[in-house]
């Protein structure tokens, strides 16, 4: 009989967001940080990509391996772009 040295396939990490007062952001379900700066941050969740827009952002945990991401800084828009490269702000995804 043949070993089989497939691995199992990495389930797929809840992804949520808490946002306090525009000023602290914690997500879960983080893949990946694809660009950063202080005013612009690019991630892939497993929601999907995500922007975020604000000022003087700092990164204040990456922990990639667990799937979270903290950033502190003046947030001013959330968005998750869609395939094409489409966007959808919060608002249209909560129904606004």
């Amino acid at each position: 009989m043949a070993k089989q040295n497939a691995e199992a396939p990495v389930p797929a990490r809840p992804h949520a967001l808490t946002l306090e007062n525009r000023k602290t952001l914690s997500l879960t379900g983080v893949k990946e940080v694809t660009a950063f700066d202080e005013k612009q941050l690019a991630l892939q969740t497993e929601g999907g990509p995500l922007i975020i827009d604000g000022s003087d952002l700092h990164v204040t945990t990456l922990l990639l391996e667990e799937g979270r991401v903290a950033i502190s800084g003046q947030i001013n828009a959330l968005t998750y772009t869609g395939r094409g490269g489409s966007r959808r702000g919060l608002g249209a995804l909560l129904g606004g």
